[in-house]
C-alpha cells in the first residue's frame, strides 16, 4: 500500500508542479476584447459626446515581451466621427503570483471627421500600469496612459474583469482624462488563462 500512495505521489508530483507554474504564470497576454464605448468630453465651451465600438487584444511573445493594438471608432454629437488606431509592444514583470507591472510602447494613429473638414494624425503612446487578479474570477487593472497626437494628453485607465470560465470574461472600465470621464463594457476571449 505504501508502494502503491508513493507511485500515485510521484505521478502527481509533476502534474502539482506544472499547475503551480501555471499559477505563476498569472495572466494571459493573448487576448481579444469587443466592447462599448461611452465618452464626455468638454472641448472649449462645447460638450462633444459621442459612444462607439473599441477593440482591444494582446499576443504573448514571450515571458516578458507581448504586441499589443487596440482599436476605438466613435460617433459624436454635431456629426463628428473619430477613430483611433494604436499598435505596439508590451513588457510585463510579475511581481507576486497575482501582480504585474506592464508598460507598453505604442504608435498612434487618430483620424478625426466633421463637416468643417478632417484631420490625421500620427503620435505615439506610452502606459505604465499593473494588473491584479483578486481570485480565479476577478481581475482589476490600472494605468497611467499617454497619448501625444499633435497635442499630449494622460489618462487613468481602470479596468476590470469578470471570468465566466477561463476563457470568457465580461469587461468593464473607466477612462479619467482632466475632468472628460468614459466608459467602456464588453466581453473578453482569452487564449491561454
Amino acid at each position: 500500500m505504501k508502494k502503491v500512495l508513493g507511485l500515485i505521489g510521484l505521478a502527481v508530483l509533476p502534474m502539482a508542479a506544472n499547475a503551480q507554474q501555471e499559477a505563476s504564470r498569472g495572466f494571459s497576454y493573448t487576448y481579444v476584447d469587443v466592447g462599448y464605448v461611452d465618452v464626455e468630453n468638454d472641448v472649449g465651451s462645447f460638450d462633444v459626446d459621442g459612444d462607439g465600438l473599441q477593440l482591444r487584444g494582446a499576443v504573448e511573445l514571450t515571458d516578458l515581451f507581448y504586441l499589443t493594438g487596440d482599436y476605438t471608432d466613435l460617433d459624436h454629437e454635431g456629426n463628428i466621427d473619430s477613430s483611433m488606431l494604436s499598435v505596439g509592444v508590451g513588457v510585463r514583470r510579475s511581481v507576486q503570483s497575482n501582480l504585474d507591472l506592464i508598460g507598453e510602447v505604442t504608435w498612434v494613429n487618430a483620424e478625426v471627421d466633421t463637416p468643417f473638414g478632417d484631420a490625421d494624425e500620427d503620435g505615439y503612446g506610452l502606459a505604465l500600469g499593473l494588473r491584479y487578479r483578486a481570485n480565479n474570477d476577478v481581475e482589476l487593472e490600472g494605468a497611467i496612459r499617454h497619448v501625444d497626437v499633435e497635442d499630449s494628453n494622460t489618462l487613468l485607465d481602470l479596468r476590470g474583469r469578470y471570468y465566466l470560465n477561463p476563457s470568457l470574461a465580461l469587461t468593464g472600465g473607466l477612462l479619467i482624462d482632466s475632468g472628460d470621464l468614459g466608459w467602456t463594457v464588453g466581453i473578453r476571449a482569452n487564449f491561454g488563462r
